[in-house]
């Protein structure tokens, strides 16, 4: 008898011992909820019926909480093309991380830019800013032309990286002689 007092004591301690705080059960599923995840993701951004760019990521992760976001944490590619389909440029990235609400991108990582000019870029971040319509960095940069390579801290470039700016350059510069030309 008293055998059986102390299982059936023991169970009701067990028993009572595994409640779970409803707020925390709550909070957990609404974090868990917020979130979107996705794998091999394949994105095709167009304006006015034209594509205008594909993005291929291994992963994407998107938060529904305020300020919401999008985040590639394993790679990313983004192919931009013309009006004809033409490949303007390439970029990539180890990181990125796209502000809905704001419409900023942030990229990290290895990022490497490739214009169809054959011009590359290479920095550890690169942000865009939709509103100025530009990319721009704070970080060490390096661009290699097919005659030159320049070197230097901060950039700022238009959307096709067409024309851009180091604005701290460190290195040697190759000026064309423009005089050259004359004789």
């Amino acid at each position: 008898m008293i055998k059986r007092t102390i299982i059936f004591f023991l169970i009701a301690i067990a028993v009572s011992s595994c409640e779970n705080d409803i707020q925390t059960v709550m909070e957990f599923d609404s974090k868990k909820a917020a979130t979107e995840n996705g794998e091999e993701i394949v994105t095709i951004f167009s304006q006015g019926g034209r594509v205008t760019a594909k993005l291929l990521a291994h992963t994407m992760e998107r938060s529904l909480d305020r300020p919401s976001y999008v985040a590639f944490n394993n790679g990313l590619r983004v192919f931009m093309y013309n009006d004809t389909l033409g490949l303007e440029s390439t970029l990539s990235a180890k990181k990125g991380k796209y502000l809905e609400e704001e419409g900023y991108v942030y990229l990290s990582d290895s990022v490497v830019v490739i214009n169809k000019k054959g011009e590359r870029l290479d920095t550890k971040e690169l942000n865009w800013d939709p509103k100025r319509k530009i990319f721009y960095s704070t970080q060490e940069v390096f661009i290699k032309t097919p005659t030159d390579s320049l070197h230097g801290w901060g950039l700022e470039a238009n959307e096709d990286f067409s024309e851009k700016k180091i604005l701290k350059v460190s290195g040697p510069i190759t000026v064309q002689d423009s005089t050259a030309a004359l004789n």
